[in-house]
């Protein structure tokens, strides 16, 4: 018997599996935006809501986190020279060089001007003479201007405004520091040039203030004359 013969089957060119697979795969990729669409709606649904967008935010006025609050920080008195132990110090201004030489120049061009009201004007209410503190100090201005023309130093170099001494009140031992002295204060000395004048003694050697300050200005709240510079 002979055997049947077997029909062979053609294997399919490139170009059929071409054709073939073609359709599939364009399927394919239609399919997947509307894949992305469903995935869209899908989150939609999950959150419960449309997709809130830029104008749909609350207009109502912006509310800031909350701020921690200091307690304010209380200032202690000022003072001339710090401690250590201070954790907060005050220091108060110290006095300006600049005022202060005015105020020396103010004082010796009162005397050259013989104006006891403006020498008056540069005094504290409860100034004194440091080494007379009975006397009236506008009387013995007044007092001196009777004896001595003092119009006869102009145009001359009184002082040394360059060499002026000023010490505050912790510079000075208690010895040195006269009795009417305050926290604050500055005693000023200045050296003279023109002592004299035709042999009239005008000035001490040495001038000393007491400077204070009252009222935002430098005022003069006791004030001595010196034989002979120390």
């Amino acid at each position: 018997m002979e055997p049947t013969p077997t029909s062979k089957r053609s294997s399919p060119s490139l170009a059929e599996r071409a054709r073939r697979l073609a359709p599939s795969r364009f399927a394919s990729f239609a399919s997947f935006p509307a894949f992305l669409w469903g995935l869209a709606a899908l989150a939609l649904v999950g959150c419960g809501g449309p997709l809130v967008t830029v104008t749909e935010l609350p207009k109502a006025p912006r509310r800031p986190d909350g701020v921690v609050l200091e307690q304010p920080l209380t200032v202690p008195a000022a003072d001339e020279h710090g401690k250590t132990e201070d954790s907060v110090v005050t220091l108060r201004e110290p006095f300006e060089s600049r005022a202060l030489v005015d105020l020396v120049k103010a004082y010796f061009r009162a005397w050259e001007h013989e104006d006891v009201d403006g020498l008056g004007r540069m005094l504290t209410a409860d100034a004194i003479l440091l080494k007379r503190p009975g006397a009236n100090v506008l009387e013995s201005f007044r007092a001196r201007l009777r004896i001595y023309e003092y119009q006869r130093i102009a145009g001359l170099e009184v002082a040394r405004f360059d060499r002026i001494e000023r010490h505050g009140y912790g510079d000075l031992q208690s010895a040195d520091r006269p009795l009417e002295m305050r926290e604050g204060d500055l005693l000023v000395r200045v050296p003279v040039l023109v002592a004299r004048v035709s042999g009239d003694p005008l000035f001490g050697e040495s001038l000393v203030l007491l400077v204070r300050r009252e009222e935002g200005a430098l005022r003069i709240a006791g004030l001595a004359e010196e034989a002979a510079s120390r």
